[in-house]
């Protein structure tokens, strides 16, 4: 199958073409926003998966309308222009729709409730995709990290090594996913033309403090940060304090390929090595 990656730069669609294989475009050869060439670039494709996004979550609070139009518009235009073409569309999104009241993981049926401009953004995105139907899902992933990665889990690795003093939650929950893991599940979904809503991470559960004190073990090195509860970052955005995810969709269509985090982070670690 002909496979177009949208968000090319971006460490997911890194990890899928590296799985998957495919094109990737990234904002420099395709902006989304832009419907004509959105047509364009979807001529002859048969898998389009959309891992183009406008990710900056405290960005997002004062660039509303940028967000939404990649968001929302870019995915619309990529839905629309992959059903056209009766092609298989894969729409990424994040556990940020929810917002993190629930004691128990998510399941896919469960109701969104963002609390941020980009989780709304984001959910809005959904909410357009599945409106235009067609052979399209949508898959929610959190907590990624990855070789290359620009957020803060990605570096987490060399600012540990480097011993930088840093500040680390301490109370928010969280499911880090290593990104080739949910790229190997990603064409799981794709080999079985799969549709609908999916929720992927890696199973267990973790704080980002908790995560770092596993890299630190796995590297040999002393831990040099402070440990503090959510409030204390002081973020702009709300971040959902409890968003982990169930897995029935995958479990449901015998799909679930996704490990343990912890099992994961040691594979990383090794080829990171």
């Amino acid at each position: 199958m002909k496979i177009l990656v949208t968000g090319g730069r971006g460490l997911l669609a890194r990890h899928v073409v590296e799985e998957m294989g495919g094109t990737a475009l990234g904002r420099e050869e395709l902006d989304i926003t832009r419907e004509d060439a959105v047509a364009r670039a979807l001529d002859g494709a048969e898998v389009v998966i959309n891992c183009a996004a406008y990710t900056n979550v405290d960005g997002a609070e004062s660039h509303l309308e940028e967000a939404f139009a990649t968001n929302v518009t870019g995915a619309a235009n990529l839905a629309r222009a992959a059903k056209e073409r009766g092609a298989i569309f894969m729409h990424l999104s994040t556990d940020f729709v929810f917002d993190g009241s629930k004691p128990s993981p998510y399941n896919e049926t469960d109701r969104p409730n963002p609390q941020s401009a980009y989780a709304r953004s984001k959910y809005e995105g959904e909410r357009a995709v599945l409106e235009i139907g067609g052979r399209a899902s949508v898959v929610r992933v959190q907590g990624l990290y990855g070789e290359g990665g620009r957020n803060f889990s990605s570096k987490l690795r060399e600012l540990i090594l480097a011993r930088k003093p840093l500040k680390l939650d301490n109370q928010r929950r969280v499911q880090p996913t290593w990104a080739r893991s949910a790229a190997r599940q990603l064409k799981r979904l794709v080999e079985a033309q799969a549709i609908g809503i999916f929720h992927v991470s890696c199973k267990g559960a973790a704080t980002w403090a908790e995560f770092a004190r596993h890299v630190a073990e796995r590297l040999d090195v002393a831990p040099n940060w402070e440990e503090v509860p959510t409030a204390a970052l002081a973020a702009p955005a709300a971040r959902p304090p409890n968003c982990l995810f169930a897995h029935l969709a995958l479990a449901e269509r015998g799909l679930d390929v996704m490990p343990d985090w912890r099992a994961a982070l040691d594979e990383y670690l090794k080829e990171a090595r």
